[in-house]
């Protein structure tokens, strides 16, 4: 059963109240196991996406390690004097994506359904397993990877198409950016899987002819992660080409766009 210790930092949340007020900042209700979900800026790109585990009264909160130290201090700026808690439990404790098993331990991973589950736990289990080469060709988007802080919208991450945002909860920051993005436009931007046939690194356009549809965020082996304009994909009429190599744009996760 592949097993994968990943670069994350966790953050215990408690005091009266935790979870009203979590859930009152960020895009998605909160779960009663696990639950993916961002911070936004006003403007509605994402600080940083984390998920959420409770654990009893607490909740335990992991995010990619880059960028704890911003949403740290983004968490404590909106406590203001709510009697909360966030205290960083980096140091003695690990996360754990696990797959390909029928294991019991942790959570199924709620953003695609072969991802695997996901683990906090104190101890240290025997991990050497690729997770990035596993996600990337599920198409799954992972901010580790493929994209920074204040950068990139929900659903340039698919975060909509992986249940990272409801849009049915009451108000949370940035929800009117998002809200108005889901309501009142088609989404002209997804990250997808780019399956490569030469060499390519980050930042390396995607071409269709003459034309710029797109370019490269990460790149694993022969598979990348890129940022596609949907609309110039669709119109082309040749096939796209990273350095004058042919590429192929795999569809959007779940074949949902």
């Amino acid at each position: 059963m592949p097993i994968a210790q990943l670069n994350r930092s966790v953050f215990r949340l408690s005091g009266e109240g935790v979870s009203a007020w979590l859930d009152g900042l960020i895009t998605n209700s909160l779960k009663e196991d696990l639950t993916f979900a961002a911070l936004l800026t006003p403007q509605g790109k994402i600080i940083a996406d984390f998920f959420v585990t409770k654990q009893g009264e607490d909740l335990l909160l992991d995010t990619p390690t880059k960028f704890a130290p911003d949403l740290f201090k983004r968490l404590r700026m909106y406590k203001l004097r709510a009697p909360i808690e966030i205290t960083d439990i980096t140091e003695t404790h690990n996360v754990y994506a696990i797959w390909d098993g029928e294991g019991e331990e942790g959570f199924a991973d709620p953003r695609h359904v072969t991802l695997g589950r996901r683990l906090i736990t104190e101890d240290y289990l025997d991990s050497q397993d690729d997770y990035d080469a596993h996600r990337i060709a599920l198409g799954v988007v992972e901010s580790e990877w493929d994209f920074e802080t204040v950068t990139t919208f929900p659903a340039d991450a698919n975060m909509d198409l992986m249940n990272g945002v409801d849009f049915k909860k009451g108000c949370f920051v940035g929800q009117e950016v998002v809200s108005r993005m889901k309501r009142m436009t088609t989404v002209k931007k997804r990250m997808r899987t780019v399956e490569l046939s030469g060499v390519a690194k980050a930042g390396d356009p995607i071409m269709c002819g003459a034309r710029v549809i797109g370019d490269i965020h990460h790149v694993h082996g022969t598979l990348a992660m890129g940022l596609i304009r949907l609309d110039r994909l669709k119109a082309a009429e040749v096939e796209p080409t990273v350095n004058g190599n042919e590429v192929r744009i795999f569809g959007s996760v779940h074949g949902s766009d």
